[in-house]
C-alpha cells in the first residue's frame, strides 16, 4: 500500500511542479524588464544563413528568395545550403535562382542535419552563422534585429528569435499553437532570468568562434547554446526578430517530431550529463531538470498516477481520481479516432492532444532507453 501511495503522490507532484510550479516560478522571476546594453557591432558584420534541406523542392525557392529579401546589407549576407541526398528536384531549383549569394553543398550520403552544418560552417563567409530550415519564413527585419542583440561584452553566445505558428489549412486541430503560445511566455521569462534551455532550430545566430562541430548524432540546437552555457555565455530570445511557419497538416506529424526530439534529447544529455549535475551545472542543471528532463518523462508520470490510482481504487477518492484518467483517456482516444478521419474533433481536440504527446513521450523514452539512433529526418507537411 505504501509503494501505491509513493506512486500517486510522486505522479503526480512531478507533474505539477513541471507543468504548474516551475513555470509560475520562472514567469515571475522573469517579469522584470532585462537591463539595457551597448551593441556588439556599430557596422553591420557579415552574416551567413545555413540550412539543410531533404526533399523540398515545393518550397525552397520560396524559402531562399525570402532569405535573400532580408533588409540587410546585400554585400554582407549570403546563403550556404546544404542539400542531404534529396530525391526530388530540391537541388535544381536551387540551382535555377540567379545570383553569386547562394552556395549549395551536396552531401553524397544522407547524414543528417548535425553534420550537414558540421560541413557548411567550414565554408561559411560570414562572421555570424544564422541557421534556419526550409519551412521557416523571416520577416524583413529578422536577421537584423538578430544581429542587433549581441552585447559588447560578449556575453551573448545565441540569439533565438521568436516562432509564430499558422495552422495548415487542412490541420483538424490547432492545439500545437497553444502549446507554443504558453512555451514562447515561458522562453522569454528563461531569457531575461539567465539563458535559455537550447535555441529554437528554425532561427538562431551565432558567432562564427563560439560554433563546435558536434556528433551527427546530436541535436546542435540544443547542444551548442547548452555547452556555451558551461563556458558563461547567456541564449537569449530576441521577441523582436520574427519568423513564421505554417504547422503540419496531420497529427501523426507532431508525434513523429515530439518523439524523435524527446528521443534525441534524451541520448544528448545522457552523453553529455555533466549538464544534468546540479554540483557542476548549478542552476543551468536545475533549468533542465525542470523544463526538459521531467517533461521528457511526462508519459512516466501519469503512469504511476495511474497504477496508483488503480491499487488504491478501494479508497473514494483514489477510485474517483482512476475513473477520471478512463474517461479522459477515453476522450483522447476517440479524439484522436475522429481526427484520423480528417474531421475536427471539436471539444476533443484537447484531450486527443494530450494522449498524443503522452504517446510521444512513451515511444521516445522506449527507443531511447533500447539504444536507438535518430540522426536523419524527413520533411513533415
Amino acid at each position: 500500500m505504501l509503494l501505491a501511495y509513493l506512486l500517486f503522490f510522486l505522479g503526480l507532484g512531478l507533474l505539477v511542479y513541471t507543468y504548474l510550479i516551475y513555470p509560475g516560478f520562472i514567469l515571475l522571476l522573469g517579469s522584470r524588464k532585462e537591463k539595457d546594453y551597448a551593441r556588439r557591432w556599430s557596422e553591420p558584420p557579415s552574416v551567413t544563413i545555413l540550412l539543410a534541406v531533404h526533399n523540398e523542392a515545393a518550397i525552397i525557392v520560396d524559402k531562399l528568395q525570402n532569405a535573400l529579401a532580408q533588409d540587410y546589407p546585400a554585400d554582407k549576407l549570403d546563403l550556404l545550403v546544404v542539400d542531404d541526398l534529396s530525391t526530388d528536384r530540391t537541388l535544381e531549383m536551387i540551382k535555377s535562382i540567379p545570383g553569386d549569394r547562394i552556395t549549395c553543398i551536396e552531401q553524397k550520403e544522407r547524414l543528417g542535419k548535425t553534420a550537414a552544418m558540421n560541413q557548411a560552417v567550414v565554408q561559411a563567409r560570414g562572421d555570424i552563422l544564422v541557421f534556419t530550415d526550409a519551412k521557416t519564413f523571416f520577416q524583413p527585419d529578422a536577421v537584423r534585429k538578430l544581429i542587433e542583440t549581441f552585447d559588447a561584452n560578449q556575453k551573448i553566445g545565441v540569439v533565438c528569435g521568436e516562432m509564430r505558428y499558422v495552422k495548415h489549412p487542412d490541420a483538424v486541430s490547432d492545439e500545437e499553437s497553444h502549446y507554443w503560445n504558453f512555451e514562447r511566455r515561458l522562453r522569454r521569462a528563461e531569457s531575461r532570468t539567465g539563458t535559455l534551455l537550447g535555441a529554437h532550430g528554425p532561427m538562431y545566430a551565432i558567432p562564427r568562434e563560439l560554433f563546435t562541430p558536434l556528433s551527427e548524432d546530436l541535436i546542435s540546437d540544443f547542444m551548442t547554446p547548452l555547452l556555451l552555457a558551461l563556458q558563461g555565455y547567456r541564449t537569449v530570445n530576441q521577441p523582436a526578430a520574427v519568423a513564421t511557419q505554417c504547422g503540419t497538416s496531420k497529427s501523426t506529424s507532431i508525434f513523429y517530431r515530439k518523439r524523435r526530439i524527446i528521443q534525441r534529447s534524451l541520448y544528448a544529455i545522457w552523453k553529455n550529463r555533466q549538464l544534468i549535475n546540479p554540483f557542476k551545472a548549478k542552476w543551468l542543471a536545475v533549468q533542465l531538470w525542470s523544463h526538459k528532463v521531467l517533461r521528457w518523462f511526462t508519459a512516466l508520470w501519469f503512469i504511476f498516477i495511474a497504477i496508483g490510482s488503480f491499487l488504491l481504487r478501494d479508497h473514494l477518492f483514489f477510485n474517483y481520481f482512476g475513473w477520471c484518467q478512463i474517461v479522459g483517456y477515453g476522450a483522447g482516444l476517440i479524439g484522436l479516432l475522429v481526427q484520423s478521419a480528417g474531421k475536427p474533433a471539436v471539444f476533443l481536440r484537447f484531450p486527443a492532444y494530450v494522449l498524443m504527446i503522452l504517446g510521444a513521450s512513451l515511444v521516445g523514452m522506449l527507443r531511447f532507453f533500447t539504444g536507438k539512433k535518430v540522426v536523419t529526418w524527413e520533411p513533415l507537411r
